[in-house]
């Protein structure tokens, strides 16, 4: 036990060191890029002096990696996918923490104990820079996607990597009517690997802005940032096959490092003003706020969404690492 001890008043001892003495809460997957985490984390700081620095990992890296410290944890909270949040949580990776405001949170969006929740919610879409295509037709349906004119062409996230990937990868079967062995799924899959460019493991928002990435399947907000706050040629397209929907969820860390300062940051994530600053990025708030007339028409009208899918975390969280592991296996161990 007084091993234990030390070895927690060492931990904040040298992640205060780290950061300068600055009082700081360490959380997994927070990419600046995505759902706007650079601007809700400045606009914490600001309000609070409490740092809540970059993390580049993944949902599937950022479970990972609290799996493999759970001795020595060095993370306070984590944001993942809602299927490996759920995972994670599966695997005792969290502790029960319930944010202010969680009775608000719908039934299915979060854990009763509080083990996870969502805090806004995006849609797997294909995302297009119109300048890179050259000329050829932006596509409009998966099917689409198998066409030669998009050979090199198209990016997703490595599964075993980030939790949007896994989300398009393990939900494509039921968009295309499979059953729950996958194989449409995956036989889609397969065949979409002769037009792939790369299975990034970092995110590539950036790639696709500069045009080096054409056509990346991700979520609906990054393509939505991409034209609104940043200029790009990007179109936003829900296929028309349909779509998944992807909460994005939180949840607090066992043995975190910083609890008291943690749950500060956790009530505040699901305030009017951290729920806005997500909202920015054309994710979608899991609480009921206001926004601005501008924003609202930026994102994409109802009846894009009329085909989409909602699977049940817990089934996708139990097949999770088959899946993974399928995917390394027949994918990516198509020499790619």
């Amino acid at each position: 036990m007084m091993i234990k001890t030390y070895i927690g008043i060492l931990v904040v001892f040298l992640t205060s060191a780290v950061y300068g003495g600055e009082s700081v809460v360490v959380q997994y997957d927070c990419i600046p890029n995505y759902a706007n985490w650079g601007g809700v984390t400045a606009e914490y700081k600001k309000e609070t002096g409490v740092k809540v620095p970059p993390d580049m990992k993944g949902s599937s890296q950022a479970m990972a990696a609290l799996e493999t410290e759970q001795a020595n944890p060095q993370a306070d909270c984590a944001y993942y996918s809602g299927a490996i949040g759920y995972q994670a949580a599966k695997k005792g990776l969290h502790q029960p923490y319930s944010p202010k405001g969680f009775e608000k949170i719908p039934t299915d969006l979060k854990d009763p104990n509080g083990l996870w929740w969502t805090v806004h919610t995006g849609y797997i879409a294909i995302l297009v820079n119109r300048s890179a295509l050259k000329g050829k037709p932006i596509p409009k349906s998966f099917a689409d996607l198998l066409k030669e004119d998009y050979k090199g062409m198209i990016a997703y996230d490595d599964p075993t990597w980030g939790g949007t990937g896994f989300t398009f990868v393990y939900g494509i079967n039921a968009v295309l009517g499979g059953s729950s062995d996958l194989r449409v799924g995956f036989d889609y899959l397969k065949k979409l690997d002769a037009n792939i460019l790369s299975y990034p493991r970092e995110s590539v928002y950036n790639d696709l802005l500069r045009g080096e990435i054409p056509i990346w399947i991700n979520v609906d907000g990054n393509g939505l940032k991409a034209k609104y706050v940043d200029g790009a040629p990007i179109e936003t397209v829900i296929a028309e096959e349909g779509t998944i929907t992807m909460p994005l969820v939180m949840g607090m860390a066992k043995g975190a490092p910083h609890p008291e300062e943690t749950k500060k940051y956790l009530d505040w994530l699901t305030s009017d003003t951290a729920q806005k600053f997500m909202a920015e990025s054309f994710f979608r708030p899991v609480m009921s706020v206001e926004l601005p007339a501008k924003l609202k028409s930026g994102f994409l009208p109802d009846p894009a969404y009329a085909k989409t899918k909602v699977l049940p975390l817990s089934e996708m969280s139990a097949k999770a690492d088959e899946v993974k592991k399928r995917w390394t296996d027949e994918i990516r161990g198509m020499g790619r």
